[in-house]
Parts: structure tokens; C-alpha cells; sequence
């Protein structure tokens, strides 16, 4: 298991390399959505990409060649690590990236700082939640989801919404409550197009 772990750490500074070194259009346009079960990362994904250019985690068919190294991996966790960063690192064109919700929650403080590292060259890492206040955010998703309080994926998912990672990562953050998803693609495309203009008036 330490082994892995060093394995992976050594890894993660050729991914951050990597990312450093690919075009200066794809870090740029590329759009990253963080967040816990049930914020519609995936619909939202579909939403904002053209020609093919979502990459969803979680999708074990569509990553079918990254998952096949699963068993390599005792510990999920380091597998998941290493999945997101073949995948950020790898990118061939700006695409619309929807992370699982674990795939930006590290407990090991070296894969979380490696993760910041990895994903500090891109300009748009989104995080999406319900609402400002955490708790509601909970409510919300519970009720979204049909999850039940107290249950396992409920406190997988306040994980998800306390744990500071997210908000480390995060270049924006927008609350959806009251808002569909059309709604959210569009707010992500403005927020984005205002950036733009501010940059290139600088």
C-alpha cells in the first residue's frame, strides 16, 4: 500500500507537468465541474459541450481503457487519483470535464495538495452547489436524489459538501437553487464570457 501511494505521488508531478506544458488554449477553455451527488454536473456537462468534447469520470464505458488498470489499485482512492490526472493531462482539445463527486475529495493531504497543483492551470474549475447554506444544500440534495437522512450516501455527500477540497479548487462557484439547468449552462457561459472580456481588457 505505501508503495502504491509513492507510486502515485510520483505520478501526479508528471501529470502536473504535463498539464503544465499543454496549449495555452486548452487551460483555458477547458471547463472543470466539481461538486456532490446530485448538483446535475453530468446534464449540465451535456448542456455546455459541442462536437463530442464532454469527458465524464464516473463513465466507466467511455474511460474503458483507464478503468481496465482498476485492479492494479488496492485503494480505490489512488486509482481515482490517477484517472483524473491521465485524464487532465492528456487532453488533446479544450473540453468539458464533469468530475464524480469523489473525484476532487482527497483525505491523504499529498494527493489533495497534488490535486490543487494539477488543476491550478486551469481557468475554469466550476464548483456547483444548491445553495450558500450548507445545510439547505444537504436538504436540497437529499430531496433531489430520494436520498435519506442519516443514510450512507447522505453523509458521503455532507462530506462532499463541508470538505474544504472543493472550495480549494474551485475558480468559481455557482448556486443553482431556483435555477433549471439551462439556467445554470447559461449563468457558466456568461460568467465565462465576462472573464474573457476582462482579460482582454487588461
Amino acid at each position: 500500500m505505501i508503495f502504491e501511494r509513492r507510486r502515485i505521488l510520483l505520478a501526479s508531478n508528471r501529470f502536473i507537468q504535463d498539464i503544465h506544458n499543454l496549449p495555452d488554449e486548452i487551460k483555458r477553455d477547458t471547463i472543470i465541474l466539481i461538486g456532490p451527488m446530485g448538483t446535475g454536473k453530468s446534464t449540465i456537462a451535456k448542456l455546455l459541450s459541442s462536437n463530442g468534447n464532454r469527458i465524464p469520470l464516473d463513465d466507466r464505458e467511455f474511460l474503458k481503457g483507464i478503468y481496465a488498470r482498476r485492479k492494479r489499485f488496492n485503494n480505490f482512492k489512488n486509482f481515482e487519483f490517477g484517472l483524473t490526472g491521465t485524464v487532465l493531462s492528456t487532453l488533446k482539445r479544450p473540453s468539458v470535464i464533469d468530475f464524480g463527486a469523489g473525484h476532487s475529495i482527497y483525505e491523504d493531504e499529498r494527493l489533495r495538495r497534488q490535486m490543487r497543483l494539477m488543476c491550478a492551470d486551469f481557468s475554469n474549475v466550476i464548483l456547483l452547489l444548491p445553495s450558500e447554506d450548507r445545510e439547505e444544500s444537504r436538504q436540497i440534495l437529499m430531496e433531489r436524489r430520494n436520498i435519506q437522512q442519516g443514510s450512507h450516501k447522505d453523509h458521503d455527500n455532507w462530506h462532499f459538501i463541508t470538505a474544504p477540497n472543493n472550495y480549494e479548487l474551485a475558480t468559481h462557484i455557482v448556486y443553482e437553487k431556483d435555477k433549471t439547468p439551462q439556467d445554470i449552462a447559461e449563468e457558466i457561459k456568461a460568467l465565462l464570457k465576462t472573464k474573457d472580456k476582462v482579460q482582454e481588457e487588461r
